[in-house]
């Protein structure tokens, strides 16, 4: 058998680079951060005899094969994904593990590079749109909302889960779905005052579109700006801000829409439940969200680990400094977590930060967002729409400084390829045919 490591004929370099563009194009779409993302194709490109130079950004990638008699750069458009998948994230991760270990040749890493990114999903779609109404319903709970809160904030969940859903079909419309799905939210929530009993429509609404906030987004930005990847990093986080402008352009707009036909009907004291009940319903959200993240079995107590972590260290926070507790601490600890999971080449430390912000974000804010893009007269100095954006820049801040320690597996790695640290031997592979070590993620799960 040909030893994958062997320098390509040029007939062969050619799919050696289109695999090496279709394998960032497909890591990049799992949001693995683009020095991530760099550092596994460059490995995977050096098992197959190439010295390539890779470049990522948002909606670009460019590699540079600098070995041969002559040097060649291709470039791929990559299209943005506002969609989860942890399972097929995880086998795309083995994949370049395996290809780095020289366990796969280029037609075997084609053949299972294809595999991945057209298997099926892992859930029907009507369960993972109740999936997004349960966890909708259990962030109306987390920011003081009641039982009705909760039913409220479950059928406005559903919604966005299915506004979400629809741009499955067209990558291009994530920053509409955005706006569209506040908008919608909040006629919705206020239209079911007038169907259920008694209940706080903010409240409910907010927990109705916490899965349209760009957490994912404003995690991978962060860690972009720590790991020398500036342009990838300011790129998402401008996207991200987009994005939540978005969902406050459309917030305002239903208000302003609703305002024509009668005032806003909203009740701003809701029966808060105990903390005893608070803490499974809590729980569960964390389930559900694993349904929405596709994620694998073994994901999920690490994922509802997260949930539970952020909303016990923000409790804590406030118990220690007063009511607000602090947004830098709480996103601190999470980062450090996160990054803690992801030391192993198959996981990705967004896998708990992203779950763990989407609790801390309500936790911090709350309905003070909500209230204050309403108009609600009477609500102090908290509800300005400037402490909310500061209350956002110590939660970026408090992952940067996290991601700063370096101590995920691509950081780590990254870091040795730039020569901050030596770079540990690795015993030899044992011989054996080609491929026969990677395991699929069906398989792990």
């Amino acid at each position: 058998m040909t030893d994958a490591r062997t320098d390509a004929p040029p007939s062969g370099e050619d799919a050696t680079v289109a695999v090496l563009l279709d394998l960032a194009r497909a890591l990049h779409l799992s949001y693995v951060p683009a020095f991530g993302v760099e550092q596994r194709v460059r490995r995977a490109a050096r098992a197959w005899g190439l010295e390539v130079e890779v470049f990522t950004l948002q909606t670009l990638a460019v590699t540079e094969v600098r070995s041969g008699a002559a040097r060649r750069v291709d470039i791929q458009r990559l299209p943005f994904n506002p969609h989860w998948n942890l399972r097929r994230a995880a086998g795309l991760l083995l994949l370049s593990e395996s290809i780095a270990r020289g366990k796969l040749d280029v037609p075997g890493a084609r053949a299972e590079l294809d595999r991945i990114m057209t298997s099926r999903p892992a859930h029907p779609e009507w369960l993972v749109l109740l999936a997004y109404g349960v966890y909708g319903g259990a962030v109306a709970v987390r920011v003081g909302g009641g039982l009705w809160e909760l039913v409220a904030g479950l059928i406005v969940g559903v919604l966005a889960g299915a506004i979400h859903f629809g741009t499955l079909r067209s990558m291009r419309v994530d920053l509409q779905k955005s706006f569209l799905g506040a908008f919608l939210g909040t006629l919705l929530a206020f239209g079911l005052t007038f169907v259920l009993p008694t209940f706080d429509a903010a409240r409910a609404l907010f927990g109705g579109i916490t899965l349209l906030v760009p957490a994912m987004v404003v995690t991978l930005g962060s860690a972009e700006l720590v790991g020398e990847s500036v342009e990838a990093g300011l790129s998402r986080l401008t996207y991200g801000l987009l994005r939540f402008l978005m969902l406050a352009v459309g917030i305002i707009a239903a208000a302003t829409l609703w305002r024509f036909f009668g005032p806003l009907p909203l009740q701003l004291r809701a029966q808060a439940l105990p903390h005893g009940m608070v803490l499974p319903i809590i729980a569960v959200g964390g389930l559900a969200l694993t349904v929405c993240m596709s994620a694998r079995r073994r994901d999920t107590p690490w994922i509802v680990g997260a949930v539970l972590l952020a909303w016990g260290i923000q409790e804590l926070t406030k118990g220690v400094l007063g009511d607000r507790g602090s947004p830098l601490v709480s996103a601190f600890v999470l980062g450090v977590a996160g990054q803690l999971y992801g030391r192993r080449p198959e996981r990705l430390s967004s896998t708990l930060i992203m779950p763990g912000l989407l609790q801390l974000a309500p936790g911090f804010i709350g309905t003070r967002a909500i209230l204050a893009l309403l108009g609600v007269p009477g609500q102090g100095d908290d509800a300005r729409v400037f402490d909310i954006l500061l209350v956002a820049l110590q939660l970026v801040m408090g992952l940067l400084f996290a991601f700063m320690l370096g101590l995920s597996h691509d950081a780590r790695a990254s870091s040795e390829e730039r020569g901050e640290r030596p770079a540990r031997t690795r015993p030899p592979e044992p011989s054996g045919p080609r491929g026969g070590g990677l395991r699929r993620p069906a398989e792990a799960s």
